[in-house]
Protein backbone atom coordinates (compact mmCIF):
# COMPACT_ATOMS: atom_id res chain seq x y z
CA UNK A 1 0.00 0.00 0.00
CA UNK A 2 1.30 3.43 -0.99
CA UNK A 3 1.80 5.95 1.83
CA UNK A 4 0.35 9.43 1.29
CA UNK A 5 2.81 12.26 0.89
CA UNK A 6 3.15 14.81 3.71
CA UNK A 7 1.51 17.55 1.57
CA UNK A 8 -1.47 15.33 0.80
CA UNK A 9 -1.87 14.40 4.47
CA UNK A 10 -1.79 18.06 5.55
CA UNK A 11 -4.27 18.99 2.81
CA UNK A 12 -6.68 16.22 3.78
CA UNK A 13 -6.39 17.19 7.47
CA UNK A 14 -7.17 20.82 6.69
CA UNK A 15 -10.15 19.82 4.55
CA UNK A 16 -11.48 17.53 7.30
CA UNK A 17 -11.12 20.34 9.87
CA UNK A 18 -12.98 22.73 7.55
CA UNK A 19 -15.75 20.19 7.04
CA UNK A 20 -16.17 19.72 10.80
CA UNK A 21 -16.33 23.52 11.31
CA UNK A 22 -18.93 23.88 8.57
CA UNK A 23 -20.99 21.05 10.08
CA UNK A 24 -21.11 22.75 13.48
CA UNK A 25 -21.90 26.13 11.91
CA UNK A 26 -24.83 24.62 10.04
CA UNK A 27 -26.21 23.14 13.25
CA UNK A 28 -26.42 26.39 15.18
CA UNK A 29 -29.74 27.47 16.65
CA UNK A 30 -31.42 29.80 14.16
CA UNK A 31 -34.40 30.79 16.31
CA UNK A 32 -35.09 34.51 16.52
CA UNK A 33 -34.81 36.05 19.96
CA UNK A 34 -34.82 39.61 21.23
CA UNK A 35 -31.16 40.13 20.36
CA UNK A 36 -31.15 38.56 16.91
CA UNK A 37 -32.05 40.30 13.72
CA UNK A 38 -34.53 37.90 12.15
CA UNK A 39 -37.47 38.81 9.96
CA UNK A 40 -40.75 40.29 11.07
CA UNK A 41 -43.87 41.90 9.62
CA UNK A 42 -44.82 45.49 8.85
CA UNK A 43 -46.82 45.97 12.07
CA UNK A 44 -43.73 45.18 14.19
CA UNK A 45 -41.53 47.49 12.10
CA UNK A 46 -44.01 50.34 12.31
CA UNK A 47 -44.24 49.89 16.09
CA UNK A 48 -40.44 49.90 16.29
CA UNK A 49 -40.29 53.03 14.10
CA UNK A 50 -42.79 54.96 16.22
CA UNK A 51 -41.19 53.88 19.50
CA UNK A 52 -37.79 55.05 18.23
CA UNK A 53 -39.24 58.39 17.13
CA UNK A 54 -40.66 58.82 20.63
CA UNK A 55 -37.30 58.02 22.24
CA UNK A 56 -35.14 60.46 20.26
CA UNK A 57 -34.50 64.20 20.67
CA UNK A 58 -35.76 66.34 17.80
CA UNK A 59 -35.26 69.93 16.66
CA UNK A 60 -37.85 72.40 17.92
CA UNK A 61 -40.86 72.85 15.69
CA UNK A 62 -40.55 69.64 13.68
CA UNK A 63 -43.70 67.71 12.83
CA UNK A 64 -43.09 64.01 13.29
CA UNK A 65 -44.89 61.26 11.37
CA UNK A 66 -47.56 59.21 13.12
CA UNK A 67 -47.02 56.17 10.89
CA UNK A 68 -44.38 54.53 8.73
CA UNK A 69 -44.96 55.43 5.10
CA UNK A 70 -43.71 54.22 1.72
CA UNK A 71 -43.31 50.56 2.68
CA UNK A 72 -44.98 47.42 1.37
CA UNK A 73 -47.24 46.46 4.27
CA UNK A 74 -47.29 42.82 3.10
CA UNK A 75 -43.51 42.44 2.99
CA UNK A 76 -41.13 40.95 5.54
CA UNK A 77 -38.59 43.21 7.22
CA UNK A 78 -35.44 42.66 9.22
CA UNK A 79 -35.85 43.38 12.91
CA UNK A 80 -34.33 46.81 13.49
CA UNK A 81 -35.47 48.25 10.17
CA UNK A 82 -38.06 50.52 11.81
CA UNK A 83 -35.49 51.82 14.28
CA UNK A 84 -33.05 52.47 11.44
CA UNK A 85 -35.66 54.35 9.38
CA UNK A 86 -36.50 56.54 12.38
CA UNK A 87 -32.81 57.16 13.03
CA UNK A 88 -32.25 58.30 9.44
CA UNK A 89 -35.16 60.72 9.83
CA UNK A 90 -33.54 61.96 13.03
CA UNK A 91 -30.18 62.40 11.25
CA UNK A 92 -31.81 64.28 8.36
CA UNK A 93 -33.72 66.53 10.77
CA UNK A 94 -30.59 67.56 12.65
CA UNK A 95 -28.60 68.16 9.46
CA UNK A 96 -31.46 70.31 8.17
CA UNK A 97 -31.62 72.12 11.53
CA UNK A 98 -27.92 72.96 11.25
CA UNK A 99 -28.29 74.14 7.66
CA UNK A 100 -31.26 76.32 8.62
CA UNK A 101 -29.51 77.93 11.61
CA UNK A 102 -25.72 78.01 11.18
CA UNK A 103 -25.81 81.57 9.78
CA UNK A 104 -28.57 82.92 12.00
CA UNK A 105 -28.66 81.08 15.35
CA UNK A 106 -25.29 79.69 16.48
CA UNK A 107 -26.75 78.10 19.64
CA UNK A 108 -29.29 76.04 17.69
CA UNK A 109 -26.63 75.13 15.13
CA UNK A 110 -24.30 73.97 17.91
CA UNK A 111 -27.11 71.88 19.44
CA UNK A 112 -27.65 70.24 16.04
CA UNK A 113 -23.99 69.22 15.87
CA UNK A 114 -24.08 67.91 19.43
CA UNK A 115 -27.10 65.78 18.56
CA UNK A 116 -25.47 64.46 15.37
CA UNK A 117 -22.40 63.42 17.38
CA UNK A 118 -24.68 60.97 19.22
CA UNK A 119 -25.29 59.06 15.97
CA UNK A 120 -22.06 57.10 16.34
CA UNK A 121 -23.37 55.47 19.52
CA UNK A 122 -26.79 54.65 18.08
CA UNK A 123 -27.75 51.19 16.79
CA UNK A 124 -28.28 52.36 13.19
CA UNK A 125 -24.58 53.21 13.00
CA UNK A 126 -23.49 49.89 14.52
CA UNK A 127 -21.26 47.47 12.63
CA UNK A 128 -24.20 45.15 11.99
CA UNK A 129 -26.18 47.86 10.15
CA UNK A 130 -23.68 50.33 8.75
CA UNK A 131 -20.31 50.21 7.01
CA UNK A 132 -17.19 52.19 7.85
CA UNK A 133 -17.55 54.37 4.75
CA UNK A 134 -20.99 55.58 5.86
CA UNK A 135 -19.80 56.34 9.39
CA UNK A 136 -16.75 58.15 7.97
CA UNK A 137 -18.95 60.13 5.58
CA UNK A 138 -21.09 61.40 8.46
CA UNK A 139 -17.97 62.16 10.52
CA UNK A 140 -16.46 64.17 7.64
CA UNK A 141 -19.70 66.09 7.14
CA UNK A 142 -19.96 66.93 10.85
CA UNK A 143 -16.33 68.07 10.84
CA UNK A 144 -17.01 70.30 7.80
CA UNK A 145 -20.04 71.79 9.55
CA UNK A 146 -17.95 72.53 12.65
CA UNK A 147 -15.79 74.66 10.36
CA UNK A 148 -18.86 76.43 8.94
CA UNK A 149 -18.90 74.48 5.67
CA UNK A 150 -22.44 73.39 4.67
CA UNK A 151 -21.37 71.37 1.62
CA UNK A 152 -21.30 67.97 3.35
CA UNK A 153 -24.80 68.19 4.81
CA UNK A 154 -26.14 69.73 1.61
CA UNK A 155 -24.66 66.91 -0.48
CA UNK A 156 -25.89 64.22 1.92
CA UNK A 157 -29.45 65.56 1.94
CA UNK A 158 -29.46 65.89 -1.84
CA UNK A 159 -28.13 62.36 -2.35
CA UNK A 160 -30.01 60.51 0.37
CA UNK A 161 -33.17 62.36 1.29
CA UNK A 162 -34.34 64.41 -1.69
CA UNK A 163 -37.57 63.14 -3.19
Amino acid sequence: MKILSMKTTIFLGAMLSLLVCLMFTGCSNSETNSTSRGLTDFAHIEEEYLATIDSLNWPDGITLPDKLEDEDTGASFQVGYGETRASYLWEYSWMKEWLDTYNTDPERAQKALEELEKAFDMPYMGIDRCDDATRNYLRENIDKAKLGDPSGFTESIRANYAN
